[in-house]
């Protein structure tokens, strides 16, 4: 048994992590899903972030279009467990790689430093079947639902959420610089003297001087 771990321990190990990854993943989708599906309370804290970021656009008079690509770019930083969530959807098929190329590297260095054929082959073969192992884990603790899913919310959330109360802080805004309303001004211009009052004042004014000189 000491003897069968230590020729295929390392591949059994790297089997394992790579299955723990493909459960992680599972696990932090499903969480991210909820979060984007939560209501009320203000929300989750990640909708909060996204409302803040959204909202700050606003500030900014910049016009958001495509709110699926907004949503996307926004997910696209967002990490969990210090990585970000794109490299978690390919995180564990990339391990499988991983596990393929370091088995077959491994025994055609084996074989090049004279190796016996039969040795050589059952390390590729142990590399191999960790990797099934690895990928039929992936297919079980299948995570691209949740990963849709927590995309159909967010970009819910902003469409009938964030995007109307944008618009009405916009409306808002406008309203308070609008010119002041025609009748005040004609009521201005009705208080101004006309020129025939004018001429009137400068007659009056001439004659008042003359009588009294």
């Amino acid at each position: 048994m000491y003897q069968l771990w230590l020729y295929y321990g390392e591949f059994a190990a790297l089997g394992i992590w790579g299955i723990l990854l493909a459960a992680l993943r599972r696990i932090l989708f499903g969480r991210l899903c909820r979060d984007a599906a939560i209501e009320g309370n203000g929300g989750s804290p990640m909708r909060r972030a996204m409302a803040l970021k959204y909202e700050k656009s606003a500030e900014l008079d910049m016009e958001i279009r495509d709110i699926p690509a907004f949503v996307r770019r926004y997910l696209c930083q967002e990490r969990r467990l210090w990585v970000r969530l794109p490299r978690w959807r390919t995180l564990p098929e990339r391990w499988t790689g991983l596990i393929l190329g370091a088995g077959f590297l491994e025994a055609v260095t084996l074989h090049y430093l004279g190796g016996a054929a039969l040795f050589c082959l059952d390390r590729f073969l142990a590399a191999a079947a960790a990797a099934v192992l690895v990928r039929m884990a992936c297919l079980w603790f299948e995570s691209g639902s949740l990963w849709e899913q927590a995309e159909i919310g967010l970009v819910d959330y902003v469409a009938n959420t964030l995007a109307p109360r944008k618009n009405h802080i916009r409306e808002t805004f406008e309203a308070e610089e609008e010119p002041p309303e025609p009748k005040a001004a004609e009521e201005r211009k009705r208080f101004r003297p006309s020129k025939e009052e004018e001429q009137l004042f400068q007659e009056v004014l001439t004659e008042l001087l003359s009588s009294s000189t």
